[in-house]
């Protein structure tokens, strides 16, 4: 199925991440070594153990722009980078800029060092580069890759782990065997889940094994737990191999971790993770908001690990989720200009506190309140980009004959014996038009967050069969399809159960979530009171929209304590998306009020 994406929000992110990301990630991994890194040669100052993964994740996001933005710039780049990798692959087949100049001794011995994670990412940019008709050299570079790695721990067993630290290396293998349809790299995949937590392996001394996802045999384990990134990659290999496979027990594992996450360890803004030390879910509703992870990359993890959900049936809940996850947690991953982006992504904010943070030395946890272009650890700003180059493929499914609409997301399709145009100003509007050339059978999914819908066919209103959250739509011939989800400003509580949110409410307008920022509202937004949403102005602005509503700041005199109440102090709060904060210079944050 080709999907085109035409105008509206998405296509402008997309195209923003051509012409002004990819290109601005390239010149950073230039400056700090990473592409440099692929030359193999001893350096002073040796590259990070994942720069490999890094500079993989910049070719999948530049094979997929390529096919749309094509820029002879980025295809030189991406032309002598796999050069340059096929050039220094060792005659077996191994490819690892670390391991094979500084640490040749001890390829394969260290569990912890991400060997595999790197060999995974770079398996996905041969897919990807190969798929895109924009390099084809380097998925045989990589197959010869993958099938060492199959002679070392599947055939001999000879290496000094059997399971890597961190998965990717078995969602990796499925998409090559999706691509290849050569089965040992299936038989692999399952290989790799099939070990895992079924002896003990080594482990970072300060963690336990909860947190790489070794404590139990992938089957048997029913709560997130652990390093999100590591644990929802994981959870995609498993859903990819239980559907290819027939494999029930994976598929009602993966089920029962998507509930664990969804109804206890998921922020309103679609974010996991919510624990810094490690990086990781910690216990049922454990969801700080100033000290939040939030991880960009563990957002995108569960949108995948829910698009691949979806596929064993396309249901509604998987897609509303992820609708959640990509309009809040992973867009507020990059700043507006696409220069900027952040690794973590709070839900409350404190400029007072940050300064403060930054003054102290050994401090374990230092807030930053504008995004950066470039980290030690650069994982989110590639992997963001090859995601939104990727949105185009979340929007429809096809399932016995019937095409599902999934994501409003303006573009056309030729699929189900129809060809269809949506168009949409979603995620500020819930109106959306489609027009459909051909007969057969439509689902579009109703969101969760509208309170109303209306649909007319070729101009008159009718009601459409609607089941598990989907409307159905037969057409024949030249059809016009309107639907208006209602979308206003409303509130959303957190369960009693969050500590942290307990007695607040946060604002949603269709499908973002709202925040406040200091630089229009002044401080002390955690004392700000929102009694109703009657009254609340909306309006649209060249960054998105704008919502302003009737509030109460808390006033108190200058005693630090004090026998009198809260004098309120009235005034209009400016509401923004949240992923449109922090880029109008460091400013305190508040998604939930009094």
């Amino acid at each position: 199925m080709r999907v085109t994406l035409r105008g509206g929000f998405w296509s402008d992110v997309r195209e923003r991440n051509a012409r002004v990301s990819l290109k601005n990630i390239c010149r950073r991994f230039v400056e700090t070594g990473r592409f440099d890194a692929l030359r193999c040669e001893k350096r002073e100052n040796p590259p990070h153990i994942f720069f490999d993964s890094d500079v993989a994740k910049w070719l999948e996001a530049a094979a997929y722009l390529q096919r749309n933005y094509p820029d002879a710039e980025v295809q030189a780049v991406i032309d002598e980078t796999v050069a340059t990798i096929v050039r220094n692959q060792l005659p077996c087949g191994y490819f690892n800029s670390y391991y094979q100049v500084y640490k040749p001794d001890r390829i394969f011995m260290e569990r912890t060092e991400h060997e595999l994670y790197c060999a995974g990412h770079l398996i996905e940019a041969a897919v990807a580069l190969d798929r895109c008709g924009v390099n084809h050299a380097l998925l045989p570079a990589m197959e010869r890759y993958a099938d060492y790695i199959r002679d070392r721990f599947f055939v001999k067993r000879d290496t000094g782990f059997t399971t890597c630290g961190h998965p990717e290396i078995e969602l990796a293998l499925v998409r090559l065997y999706e691509h290849t349809k050569k089965q040992e790299y299936l038989e692999l995949a399952k290989f790799f889940l099939d070990e895992r937590g079924t002896k003990p392996e080594e482990i970072y001394p300060w963690m336990d094994r909860e947190y790489d996802q070794s404590h139990a045999p992938v089957r048997e384990q029913r709560s997130a737990v652990g390093h999100s990134v590591r644990a929802l990659y994981l959870y995609i290999a498993m859903a990819d191999v239980g559907r290819l496979t027939g494999d029930g027990e994976l598929l009602s594992a993966c089920r029962a971790l998507f509930d664990d996450i969804v109804r206890r360890k998921l922020y309103v803004t679609g974010g996991v993770g919510s624990g810094w030390y490690g990086e990781r879910f910690t216990f049922a509703y454990d969801l700080p908001n100033a000290e939040a992870y939030a991880e960009t990359c563990a957002a995108i993890a569960l949108a995948f690990f829910c698009e691949r959900l979806a596929k064993m049936g396309s249901c509604a809940q998987y897609h509303a989720v992820l609708e959640r996850a990509l309009c809040n947690n992973i867009l507020a991953g990059e700043s507006l200009d696409g220069k900027g982006f952040f690794y973590v992504n709070p839900l409350e904010a404190s400029v007072e506190y940050a300064a403060y943070a930054r003054r102290i030395p050994g401090m374990p946890f230092k807030p930053l309140l504008q995004r950066a272009e470039v980290f030690d650890c650069s994982c989110c700003p590639p992997n963001l980009v090859r995601f939104f180059a990727q949105v185009g493929g979340l929007i429809y499914a096809e399932q016995d004959g019937t095409l599902y609409v999934d994501q409003y997301i303006a573009s056309d399709v030729s699929a189900c014996g129809m060809e269809v145009s949506l168009r949409t100003d979603m995620p500020f509007d819930g109106n959306v038009v489609l027009q459909i050339r051909g007969r057969g059978r439509l689902a579009l999914r109703i969101p969760v967050w509208q309170t109303s819908v209306a649909c007319r066919v070729n101009g008159e209103y009718v009601c459409p069969e609607e089941k598990e959250d989907y409307l159905f739509f037969d057409v024949d011939g030249e059809t016009r399809i309107e639907i208006c989800f209602e979308m206003r400003p409303r509130f959303v509580y957190a369960n009693e159960h969050v500590r942290a949110d307990s007695g607040r409410k946060a604002v949603e307008y269709g499908p973002l979530v709202m925040c406040a920022e200091s630089c229009e509202n002044g401080m002390e937004l955690s004392g700000v009171e929102i009694l109703s949403l009657e009254g609340a102005l909306t309006e649209r602005t060249p960054e998105g929209i704008r919502i302003r509503v009737p509030a109460r700041r808390l006033r108190t005199g200058s005693a630090l304590y004090s026998y009198l109440p809260p004098e309120k102090e009235t005034f209009m709060l400016t509401l923004i998306p949240y992923y449109g904060w922090a880029n109008r210079g460091e400013n305190d944050l508040q998604v939930w009020f009094l």
